[in-house]
C-alpha cells in the first residue's frame, strides 16, 4: 500500500501545499496567501490551511497520510508554536484527510532538515524576512535571527525595502544631502508622484509586510546605476546576514572544512551584489566553508523532511 505525504510551506509572502507519494511522485501542489499569523491573524491562516486541505483531498480523492509537514513562518518560540499548532489542529480537524502523523516547526527549521538529513550544515535565508539555522548533523539545532519584521529580520527584503523608504523621506526632510535614484524607481514602481502618496500607501488599510519586501526589488537597478545609498543599503544588508551567520555556526561548534552553508530566498538569489559581500563576509571568518545556493523551491526540501519521517 503507497503511503502519502502532504508538505506545507506557510510563509511570510505565500504557502504552498504538495501531496506526494513515499517516492515523491506529484499528485497535488498548489500556492497561495501568506499563512503568518503575526501578519494576518490566525482565524485567516485557519482559512487559507483548511481550503489548501479541502483543495488537495476534493482533487486527489487520497485520505489516508502518513506524515503532514508544516514548516510554518512565525513559529519562532514555544508560545508560537502553541498558536500555530492549534490553528492546525482545528484546520487537520475540519478536513477530509486522516492524518496518522503531524509535524510543525519553523519554515527555516524545516528546509534545514530536509536539505541536511543526518549531516551537519547551516541554511540562511533573506526572503520577506531572514534567519540563519544550523545543526550538527546529531539532533542539535541552533538559529540567530528570524525575530520577525518589528525587532529582526535583519537583510531581508522586508528590511531593505524599510531601508530604502526610510532613505526617499530622510532626502526629502532634507536629513541627507545627496539625491537618489531610489526615489524615482520607488515611484515608477508603486505608480505615485511624490512623497504623500508614498505615505499614503504605507499607511493603507491593505498595507502588508509583503508589500514592503518587494520594494527591494529596486535595489539591483539602483546600485547599476551607481547611486551610494543603494551600495551601503547593500552592504549593511549583507553584514547583518553574516553576523547571523557567525553567530549560530559559533552556537553549533567546531566548524569542519566540509561544512556547507545552503543560501536561500529572494534576496540572495536576486542580488549578485549581496550575494557577493556577504560570502566575502563569512570567508573573513570561515574560509575553509563552501556554500550552495538552493536552486530547488522550498516546497521540495519540506517535502523531503516529510518523507525523512518515513523512513
Amino acid at each position: 500500500m503507497n503511503q502519502y505525504v502532504l508538505a506545507i510551506d506557510g510563509g511570510a509572502t505565500k504557502t504552498t501545499l504538495s501531496l506526494r507519494d513515499a517516492e515523491g511522485k506529484i499528485y497535488f501542489e498548489k500556492t497561495t496567501t501568506s499563512t503568518n499569523y503575526q501578519a494576518i491573524g490566525t482565524e485567516k491562516v485557519e482559512k487559507v490551511l483548511t481550503d489548501l486541505l479541502e483543495d488537495a483531498y476534493t482533487s486527489t480523492g487520497i485520505q489516508n497520510i502518513a506524515v503532514a509537514a508544516f514548516a510554518m513562518a512565525g513559529v519562532d518560540t514555544k508560545n508560537g508554536l502553541a498558536i500555530v499548532r492549534n490553528i492546525i489542529d482545528r484546520s487537520c480537524q475540519n478536513s477530509s484527510f486522516c492524518i496518522h502523523h503531524t509535524i510543525v516547526e519553523n519554515d527555516v527549521q524545516s528546509t534545514l532538515i530536509g536539505l541536511t538529513g543526518n549531516n551537519a550544515g547551516a541554511l540562511v535565508i533573506s526572503g520577506t524576512g531572514s534567519a540563519a539555522y544550523a545543526t550538527d548533523g546529531k539532533g542539535r539545532i541552533e538559529r540567530s535571527g528570524g525575530w520577525g519584521h518589528r525587532v529582526g529580520d535583519e537583510g531581508s527584503g522586508y528590511w531593505i525595502g524599510r531601508e530604502i523608504l526610510n532613505t526617499i523621506f530622510r532626502y526629502e526632510d532634507g536629513r541627507l544631502p545627496k539625491p537618489t535614484i531610489l526615489t524615482d524607481l520607488v515611484y515608477d514602481l508603486l505608480q505615485i508622484n511624490n512623497i504623500e502618496q508614498l505615505n499614503d500607501w504605507i499607511y493603507h488599510p491593505n498595507y502588508t509586510n509583503a508589500q514592503m519586501a518587494k520594494i527591494s526589488a529596486v535595489l539591483s537597478k539602483a546600485i547599476s546605476l551607481g547611486d551610494e545609498r543603494a551600495i551601503d543599503i547593500a552592504c549593511e544588508a549583507a553584514k547583518e546576514l553574516s553576523l547571523m551567520t557567525d553567530a549560530v555556526l559559533r552556537k553549533i561548534g567546531p566548524i569542519h572544512e566540509k561544512f556547507v552553508v545552503y543560501l536561500n530566498g529572494g534576496i540572495l538569489k536576486n542580488n549578485p551584489v549581496i550575494l557577493k559581500l556577504y560570502k566575502d563576509y563569512v570567508k573573513e571568518l570561515y574560509p575553509h566553508i563552501s556554500f550552495h545556493l538552493c536552486n530547488q523551491n522550498p516546497i521540495d526540501y519540506i517535502a523531503n523532511r516529510a518523507l525523512r519521517s518515513l523512513k
